[in-house]
C-alpha cells in the first residue's frame, strides 16, 4: 500500500481551497475567456517550479548560501508589494497579461510558494525523489478542478461583489505576506 502522508502534506501546504480567493481576484483582471489559459498556465509553472526544486532546488540553496527562510523573506516581501498594489490599484512593472497573472502571484508564491518548494524537498529527503514527484502530479491534479470551480463564484458575486472580494482579499494577502516573512525571520 501506498504511504499517502507525502501527498496529504503537500496538498495542506498547498492549501488550494484557501488559495480560491487569490485565484478568483487576480482573474479579476483577465477578460472571461482568457481565464481557463490562466488557470492552465499556473498549475503548470507550479508544477514545473517543484519538480525543479524537488531535483535541483537544495543543491541551488547550498551553492548560493540562501536558506529556506530566506527564501520565506523574499516571497513574503513580493507577496506584500503585489497586495499593497492591488489595495491601491497601482500597476507594478509590465502589463497585466494572463502570463504575469499566472506565474505571479498565482503558481507562486501562492502555489507553488516557500512551504510547497520546503515540503517537496522534506518529502524527496524522507521518502524518495520518485514519492516527492508523484506527490507534485497529484496534487496538480487535485488542485485544477478545485480552482477552475471558481468562476461559479464569480457570477454569483457579480462586478460590485467581485470588487469587494478582490479589496477584501488584498489585505488579507498582506497579511499573509507579513506572516511568511515572519516565519523566515523566526
Amino acid at each position: 500500500m501506498i504511504d499517502p502522508t507525502p501527498f496529504i502534506m503537500l496538498f495542506v501546504v498547498m492549501d488550494p481551497v484557501g488559495v480560491l480567493p487569490y485565484f478568483q481576484s487576480a482573474l479579476q483582471r483577465v477578460e472571461p475567456g482568457e481565464r481557463p489559459k490562466v488557470l492552465r498556465l499556473a498549475l503548470l509553472a507550479a508544477l514545473v517550479m517543484l519538480v525543479t526544486f524537488t531535483l535541483l532546488g537544495d543543491a541551488l540553496f547550498k551553492v548560493l548560501g540562501v536558506t529556506v527562510d530566506d527564501f520565506r523573506v523574499a516571497a513574503g516581501i513580493i507577496l506584500l508589494v503585489y497586495a499593497v498594489a492591488s489595495l491601491f490599484e497601482v500597476q507594478i512593472g509590465a502589463a497585466r497579461d494572463v502570463g504575469s497573472v499566472a506565474i505571479f502571484p498565482l503558481a507562486t508564491p501562492l502555489l507553488a510558494g516557500p512551504g510547497a518548494v520546503s515540503a517537496v524537498i522534506y518529502i524527496k529527503y524522507t521518502y524518495d525523489t520518485a514519492t516527492a514527484l508523484l506527490s507534485i502530479v497529484l496534487n496538480i491534479g487535485v488542485v485544477y478542478p478545485i480552482l477552475a470551480s471558481s468562476t461559479l463564484l464569480l457570477r454569483v458575486l457579480g462586478r460590485h461583489g467581485a470588487l469587494l472580494v478582490d479589496k477584501f482579499m488584498s489585505l488579507v494577502m498582506a497579511g499573509f505576506a507579513v506572516s511568511i516573512i515572519r516565519e523566515g525571520l523566526a
